[in-house]
């Protein structure tokens, strides 16, 4: 029988060795690229192969891993999640829009608004990573003021972009303080979208090396508002609000109500279909001036909508809970404000209102993309 030498493939390598190959190419690349001319750049990621290969073989005694075999090491770090990159700011912008809309306290410092230097189908996902980098530095900035730093997470699609990057960002931090997740909202929701329930997001979270404890929301999705408060009593639900002064950070998103993909909007429009609300009980929100939804709680430009609305999503915190939270001390609402991850419209006319109204400005920290930021300054809430 003959003996057939085994193929080499990168997934077989440890994750020290995957590590150090990308760490160490990627330094040398940096310093060749401050040190040549243009002439000798086209050779540089040829030489960069060689050089970490010979210090892969002095390091590891490994002569096997010639320079064709350090390139597929990077897809491999790609794989297990080890390169992140990180979407860049156009601090104009920023300081345009504190300026713009005469933002004060803690929402006029240098990183609480930030627009994401992205355009485009893939701009929504680029705000959340941004998003996630925010939520993972003000973790780092709590840490030594709490004991365990507890984050609320929101749902959508958005908000599931968001847990995934601050999970990664997280993997393997050993200096990261223990963390507490909690579900914003309950997890029944639409039949066929169960992947944008906050509880789904806490599987990102099982294999981190910080601690980490998850409370939950198990409850009807949604109830009659005469029925809210019987349903907070309930025993499944009443430890998860009883929990919720301990949040620290909050992660949300939020919806044009002209979105066909708000959740809001496709809940109302399931209600609609199966009779459980009427034309009418739309209508009446719409001349309530609705223009958006954060938390599943509507809003008009002037003031969150009560009574106009036909039910209640069971949700921890409503739109006066966010703003008294972001006015806390030591207390962050981060607001994912770029373009609708499924169609990429901007949501400009209902990010207005949470920029403009004191008592809809439920943020701390705000991140969005080119386009809205463009649509910000230019007036025009329908850019």
């Amino acid at each position: 029988m003959t003996n057939r030498k085994k193929r080499w493939h990168p997934a077989q390598e440890s994750d020290e060795l995957v590590f150090a190959v990308c760490d160490r190419f990627l330094a040398y690349l940096g310093k060749q690229y401050a040190s040549e001319d243009e002439e000798k750049r086209e050779n540089r990621q040829r030489g960069a192969a060689s050089a970490v290969a010979e210090w892969v073989k002095r390091t590891y005694g490994r002569d096997d891993l010639t320079r064709e075999r350090i390139y597929p090491l990077f897809w491999e770090a790609m794989r297990r999640q080890y390169l992140l990159l990180r979407p860049p700011r156009d601090r104009l912008l920023s300081r345009k829009i504190v300026e713009r809309f005469a933002l004060q306290g803690r929402r006029a410092e240098e990183d609480a608004v930030q627009v994401v230097n992205v355009r485009g189908a893939d701009a929504p996902y680029h705000v959340s990573s941004a998003a996630a980098d925010v939520i993972y530095d003000l973790v780092h900035r709590l840490k030594g003021r709490r004991e365990k730093v507890h984050i609320a997470l929101g749902a959508g699609f958005s908000s599931m972009m968001v847990a995934r990057r601050l999970a990664q960002r997280v993997y393997s931090d050993l200096e990261c303080p223990p963390l507490v997740l909690h579900a914003l909202s309950s997890g029944g929701f639409l039949a066929d979208q169960p992947y944008k329930a906050p509880v789904t997001y806490f599987g990102y979270f099982t294999e981190v090396l910080p601690k980490v404890e998850y409370v939950g929301l198990f409850s009807e999705t949604l109830v009659s508002s005469q029925e809210f408060d019987r349903v907070r009593s309930n025993p499944s639900v009443h430890r998860s609000f009883a929990m919720a002064d301990e949040v620290d950070i909050v992660m949300t998103s939020f919806a044009a109500a002209n979105d066909p993909h708000g959740m809001l909007g496709q809940f109302l429009h399931a209600l609609l279909e199966d009779g459980a609300v009427t034309q009418q009980d739309i209508d009446r929100m719409k001349r309530a001036g609705w223009v958006g939804d954060v938390q599943f709680r509507p809003y008009s430009a002037r003031s969150a909508i009560f009574d106009e609305c036909p039910v209640r999503v069971v949700t921890l915190f409503e739109i006066a809970d966010l703003v008294r939270l972001a006015d806390t001390p030591d207390k962050y609402v981060v607001l994912i404000a770029g373009p609708c991850s499924e169609c990429g419209m901007l949501k400009t006319e209902a990010l207005l209102p949470l920029m403009q109204n004191p008592d809809l400005r439920l943020w701390t920290h705000l991140v969005t993309d080119l386009g809205t930021a463009y649509a910000l300054l230019s007036g025009n809430g329908r850019a």
